[in-house]
C-alpha cells in the first residue's frame, strides 16, 4: 500500500507504473533486449493501455485511463480502441489499425476467392480492408501478411479490433463469427 504525498502521483498511478517497470524489466532480463520500443509518447500510451485491459472498457474508463489518453491529446475512446488493436497484434496491430495502405492485389484476390469457396459472406474492397455487406464484420490486411478481424454495429463504421490475427483469411472470419 502506498501513500498519498501531496503533490505526487496518486497510489494508483505509481502502482500502474511500477507494474509496467517490472514487466519490462522481466522481459529484459529474459531477452537481453527492451522489447517495448516506443517511438513516441502516443504509442507507449498505447502499450501501457494495453497491458492493462482491466482499466477500461469500449465506452468504461478508469480515472487513470482517461487521464492517460488525454496526457498524449487522444480521447479515451481512441486510447480504448487503439489499445484493443495492440493487444490484438502489437505494434503491426496498431498499424493496421491507423494506417490504412494499398496492397498487391494478390492477397486480395485470394482471399475473397477463399471466402466464397467456405461459403462466408462476400466483401468488398477498400483499400486493405475487406467488408461485408451488413458492414458487421471486416478484415484488415497488415504489412505482415495476416488479416486482422474487425466487427462494428451494421451501419455505424464504428470498427473496433476482435479476435485474433490470421495468416487464412477465413480462420480470422470464422473466429470471429465462431464457425
Amino acid at each position: 500500500l502506498l501513500p498519498s504525498l501531496p503533490g505526487a502521483p496518486d497510489p494508483t498511478s505509481l502502482e500502474f507504473l511500477a507494474t509496467d517497470a517490472a514487466a519490462r524489466a522481466h522481459a529484459f532480463l529474459v531477452t537481453g533486449a527492451d522489447p517495448f520500443t516506443a517511438t513516441d509518447p502516443w504509442h507507449d500510451a498505447v502499450r501501457l493501455a494495453a497491458s492493462h485491459p482491466g482499466l477500461t472498457g469500449r465506452r468504461s474508463f478508469s480515472r487513470q485511463f482517461a487521464e492517460l489518453a488525454r496526457a498524449v491529446g487522444h480521447a479515451p475512446t481512441d486510447l480504448s480502441r487503439a489499445a484493443a488493436a495492440w493487444r490484438q497484434g502489437a505494434e503491426e496491430g496498431l498499424s493496421v489499425l491507423e494506417s490504412p495502405w494499398d496492397p498487391p492485389a494478390g492477397p486480395f484476390d485470394r482471399a475473397r476467392g477463399a471466402l466464397i469457396t467456405a461459403d462466408l459472406p462476400r466483401m468488398t474492397i477498400h483499400r486493405n480492408h475487406l467488408t461485408n455487406a451488413s458492414g458487421s464484420l471486416q478484415l484488415r490486411y497488415g504489412r505482415d501478411g495476416l488479416w486482422y478481424p474487425y466487427r462494428s454495429e451494421p451501419g455505424r463504421d464504428d470498427w473496433w479490433p476482435e479476435g485474433e490475427p490470421d495468416e487464412d483469411p477465413v480462420g480470422a472470419v470464422a473466429g470471429m463469427i465462431g464457425v
